[in-house]
């Protein structure tokens, strides 16, 4: 295992690099989908990387026992919340590099070493893969990583649904905002704000085309536009509170997310699904922004003064709290 100091040294061999890095996933109720991600990370990963569980406030004993099934390590938190799951599996390991992926994504064998082998640089402390749809064609993409550095280029870092981060750097900026994201009011935008905070802080982020994930959930209409609100809640949030935290940071991120989705509006209005889903996006930037602008903030986070109510598993032996 190996120190997280700036002046770390670099995993240069297969099973150093597997013994510096824990994959999670965290989940809620979807036990069949956390299977199949479970086995398509089983057959992508060398020996020796660490796979974490984090049950969301599942209700009932399926998501461990998918897990129990798969080999992994298994911890539970009762409150639910993407964001508040993501910190419990950051503080159930101490290794050097955290990848997240989700329960609803197959990763792609190989997947692994492009992302981490980016964290050879000191100065990258995040990194993302390329997220690929199920009914898209599949293009072996060979691009060279790209660097990221500014804040606002947090933006475009990349998706939560394949992302890693050196340990150290993520939890120094404070880890994921618990207010944003899945599972909350402000349903989204958890992962491009802490990609903005580590690129605040000096850090770099890293784009690696050639490390894929595969999202294999469709969603309907319906499903779509209630996507498209709770990810503009949460952006809204976001802009919100670095118009407070940082102003002339803020203002940038702000006017990129506006201008960004006027002109998504308008290139989708010949599509029904598509312009609904726009317009719905749209709105709850407007609210997000409206509804966050007095949340109390403490260090670049909002506070959560009102965490969901403790869930409770069916099977008494299944609490235990994160």
């Amino acid at each position: 295992m190996h120190s997280a100091s700036g002046d770390e040294s670099r995993p240069e061999r297969d099973d150093d690099a597997a013994a510096a890095v824990t994959v999670i996933i965290c989940t809620r109720d979807r036990a069949s989908l956390l299977g199949a991600a479970l086995d398509a990370l089983r057959d992508a990963i060398p020996p020796g990387v660490d796979v974490l569980v984090v049950d969301s406030g599942s209700l009932s004993s399926a998501t461990r026992d998918a897990a129990a099934k798969a080999g992994v390590r298994y911890v539970r938190s009762d409150i639910p919340g993407l964001s508040i799951a993501r910190n419990a599996g950051l503080a159930a390991t101490d290794r050097e590099f955290v990848v997240f992926t989700d329960d609803d994504c197959a990763v792609t064998p190989g997947f692994l070493a492009p992302l981490i082998t980016v964290f050879a640089s000191p100065e990258v402390a995040a990194a993302t893969g390329r997220l690929h749809d199920i009914g898209d064609p599949s293009v072996r993409d060979e691009t060279p990583a790209e660097t990221l550095r500014r804040t606002t280029q947090g933006l475009d870092a990349g998706h939560g649904a394949l992302m890693a981060f050196r340990r150290s750097a993520l939890m120094a900026a404070g880890s994921f905002d618990p207010l944003l994201g899945a599972g909350r009011h402000f349903g989204g935008a958890e992962d491009m704000d802490a990609f903005c905070r580590i690129l605040h802080a000096g850090h770099a982020v890293a784009r690696v085309p050639a490390s894929v994930v595969t999202h294999v959930y469709t969603r309907n209409d319906d499903d779509y536009v209630t996507l498209n609100e709770n990810y503009g809640r949460g952006i809204g949030a976001m802009c919100a509170k670095w118009l407070r935290t940082d102003r002339r940071a803020g203002l940038s991120v702000t006017a990129v997310v506006a201008r960004r989705g006027v002109v998504r509006y308008l290139r989708r209005l010949r599509t029904a699904r598509a312009r609904h889903g726009q317009q719905a996006y749209l709105r709850a930037v407007v609210r997000g922004l409206r509804e966050a602008r007095h949340l109390p903030l403490r260090d670049g986070l909002f506070v959560d003064t009102a965490p969901p109510a403790p869930v409770m598993s069916a099977a008494s032996d299944d609490r235990m709290p994160a």
